[in-house]
């Protein structure tokens, strides 16, 4: 979820849909995007369209056209990540009970890494993705905001997005700031991609 749903929310649904799909646990996931103000139809982003090489992304982005949120999708989505703290309480105004499985993609990367202190082993939930989101929400307050996700390094000297859990929207911040944009939703990805199975359990059908 970003805001125009036409480069950090489909990359990052990309990048985390590959990573996935060979994992048994995770056969049954859906990953998809939208925006809390993108229009319906628009293309995915043309630098995106360049630097991404992953394999199928060529035809991922052929598909892809934007969408904005809805109600009826936060309400079938078992987790729902954001690429930053505004989307994300765009969310908690939209759908208030969606609060505890709403994240954005740095803060469940941050959580989901960090050793458990909610009662997990009483968590009983039917899905993968439900069992994530209830864990990663038992563990808030645990992580400083200030803190970085374990692995994430610093690109450039542009300044930090205003909140450290936020991925800033590059598009009109110069070409090396979308270009560090599009980096950092692939680096995050990746990390959470990885958590995933360690956190959420692995006898999920």
């Amino acid at each position: 979820m970003c805001a125009a749903n036409i480069c950090r929310s489909p990359l990052a649904a990309f990048q985390l849909g590959r990573r996935l799909s060979g994992l048994a646990e995770f056969d049954q996931v859906i990953v998809e995007s939208a925006g809390v103000t993108a229009r319906t139809g628009s293309e995915i982003c043309e630098r995106v369209r360049r630097l991404e090489r992953g394999t199928g992304f060529a035809a991922f982005a052929d598909a892809h056209r934007s969408r904005p949120i809805t109600e009826a999708i936060i309400d079938h989505a078992s987790l729902i990540l954001t690429a930053s703290t505004a989307e994300r309480s765009a969310i908690a105004t939209l759908a208030p009970a969606a609060r505890s499985r709403t994240f954005t993609l740095r803060e469940a990367a941050a959580l989901a890494v960090v050793p458990g202190f909610a009662d997990e082993d009483g968590i009983e939930l039917e899905g993968v993705l439900d069992r994530f989101a209830a864990v990663i929400h038992g563990r808030r307050g645990f992580v400083a905001p200030s803190r970085r996700p374990k692995g994430l390094r610093r690109f450039g000297r542009a300044a930090a997005p205003t909140d450290p859990f936020d991925i800033a929207d590059g598009h009109l911040a110069g070409a090396a700031a979308h270009d560090r944009t599009i980096a950092q939703v692939g680096e995050v990805a990746g990390l959470l991609a990885d958590a995933l199975p360690r956190t959420a359990p692995r006898d999920v059908a």
